[in-house]
């Protein structure tokens, strides 16, 4: 028999074994009796809290996306300087958030795709705030003349489809490098795609910095 606890913890409790479940078996082929056998708790205890496989799905997803968004930090306006530095911890960031936990790749990236309507429409929101934070990155960086002139719209989703993109071909069974290699040719595609030309003799040193080199 489980033993008591409080709303918030057993709520906890059975996201985490929904992620293990998902983890072993995959959304589609999970059920809510995998769930309560991971969290081992009764079937009655799991729907006082949700109510099936897709309710507490969502809220997988919404965790996942928070724990994403929480990586990425605001570029200071009076902080020219630290650009380089900010710009490459949060790419550090969220691929070692992302590689460390595969199994949000495959959820965030395969399993909620074309799942419905609003699952779609949920990944639809989380998309549209990670752009909003590029485009208002970009703009600051064009006002702070360490971003070229373009497009804003098509340069933000040429950024964000580049990480997609990575971390895509992984569930896929593809052989990718280490999370460090990943993490360079971000950072080197990016500095290199967004930076002023006037600044394009300090990328050297702005990857040299970096890693290091």
């Amino acid at each position: 028999m489980a033993k008591h606890l409080d709303r918030e913890t057993r709520r906890e409790q059975l996201i985490q074994a929904a992620l293990k479940a998902f983890g072993k078996k995959g959304y589609h082929a999970a059920q809510v009796s995998d769930i309560i056998d991971e969290a081992n708790v009764a079937r009655g205890t799991f729907y006082l809290y949700f109510e099936g496989k897709r309710e507490i799905f969502a809220d997988v997803l919404t965790r996942i996306f928070d724990e994403i968004q929480a990586l990425i930090r605001n570029i200071p306006y009076d902080a020219f300087a630290a650009i380089p530095t900010q710009l490459l911890g949060n790419i550090r960031r969220v691929t070692n958030l992302l590689w460390n936990h595969p199994l949000y790749i495959k959820l965030v990236f395969s399993d909620a795709v074309g799942l419905d309507g609003e699952f779609d429409s949920q990944l639809r929101q989380f998309y549209e705030k990670i752009l909003d934070y590029i485009r208002r990155g970009l703009r600051q960086g064009q006002a702070m003349g360490f971003v070229r002139e373009g497009n804003i719209e098509v340069l933000a989703l040429c950024l964000l489809g580049c990480m997609k993109e990575v971390f895509y071909q992984s569930i896929l069974g593809k052989q990718l490098p280490l999370s460090e290699d990943v993490e360079r040719e971000i950072y080197t595609f990016v500095v290199n795609s967004i930076v002023h030309p006037g600044l394009k003799d300090q990328v050297s040193e702005y990857l040299r910095v970096a890693f290091n080199a």
